[in-house]
């Protein structure tokens, strides 16, 4: 059964909050009390589990231009982090590490381009 458009965006974007939150991750990433699901390895399965890369491919015809730009740079961000070596990093490590800061950021544009503005 496909995902209605609905709740892929809506998994998408509760995803991207996670991501985008710094303070979040400044607080609990350092003293080490994050939930399971506020770990990085989590939130990077995460983009697969909602498959960000389908809905990117999805819905290109009724994205606007800054929803599609927004979408490819969190989607090519998430792909550059999952293929470096930060993603062996202990989360403290990725709060200075500028390979997640540009996911953290891409996951920011999508949020923007995406909240209360989709499906049309």
């Amino acid at each position: 059964m496909a995902i209605p458009p609905k709740r892929w965006i809506s998994n998408l974007l509760e995803l991207a909050t996670s991501i985008a939150d710094r303070k979040m991750q400044e607080e609990k990433w350092t003293a080490g009390t994050w939930n399971i699901w506020e770990h990085p390895d989590e939130l990077i399965n995460s983009t697969d589990d909602y498959v960000l890369d389908g809905f990117v491919e999805a819905f290109p015809s009724i994205f606007s231009a800054e929803q599609e730009s927004a979408s490819r740079r969190f989607l090519d961000a998430v792909d550059g982090f999952c293929a470096s070596p930060s993603l062996m990093l202990e989360p403290a490590q990725l709060l200075t590490d500028p390979k997640w800061e540009k996911v953290r950021q891409s996951a920011e544009g999508f949020l923007e381009a995406f909240s209360g503005k989709w499906p049309p």
